[in-house]
C-alpha cells in the first residue's frame, strides 16, 4: 500500500507495518535524508519511495537508497520515471519503478521503454531525454 496515512506519522507507519500484513511504500512526501532515516528507524516502511524532484536531487536520492540498503530494504521511486530509471539501475536494492502517464511522452524523442514488465534505462548521454522543444513551445508561460 502506498502512503496510507499522513507522511510524518512514523509511529503510525510502524504500527501499520507490524499489524497490517501488507507491505508499505512511503516517502514521496518526505524531503530530507533525515526524514527517511526517521521513517526507516521507526520500522515504518517496506519500500522507501524517494522522489528526486522533492528530496534534493540525484545525490540525496542515492544516499537514501544506500540508507535503505543498509537496513535491508529495497528502494522504489516516485514520479519522474525517465530519470528514476537510471537511479534504480545504479543501486543494488532496486525494486519498482513508478511510471506516471502525465502526457510528456509526445514531447520526448524516446520515451521510456517497458517490455515484459521491465524498464530499460536509455544509453544516451545524460538522462537520455531529448525534448521536442517546438512541441513544448505551446505551453510556454511568459
Amino acid at each position: 500500500v502506498e502512503e496510507p496515512i499522513q507522511p510524518y506519522n512514523f509511529s503510525g507507519y510502524a504500527h501499520l507495518r507490524a499489524n497490517g500484513g501488507i507491505p508499505l511504500s512511503a516517502g514521496e512526501n518526505l524531503h530530507t535524508i533525515a526524514e527517511f532515516a526517521a521513517l526507516i528507524s521507526a520500522g515504518g516502511v517496506d519500500f522507501p519511495e524517494p522522489d528526486l524532484t522533492t528530496c534534493g536531487g540525484i545525490t540525496p536520492w542515492i544516499k537514501i537508497a544506500h540508507l535503505a540498503d543498509a537496513h535491508g530494504l529495497p528502494i522504489t521511486s516516485h514520479g519522474a520515471h525517465d530519470i528514476h530509471v537510471h537511479l534504480l539501475a545504479a543501486v543494488p536494492n532496486n525494486a519498482y519503478l513508478e511510471v506516471h502517464g502525465f502526457g510528456l511522452d509526445p514531447y520526448i524523442e524516446h520515451s521510456i521503454e517497458i517490455r515484459e514488465g521491465f524498464a530499460t534505462a536509455p544509453d544516451r548521454p545524460g538522462h537520455g531525454m531529448i525534448f521536442d522543444w517546438e512541441g513544448l513551445e505551446a505551453f510556454r508561460v511568459n
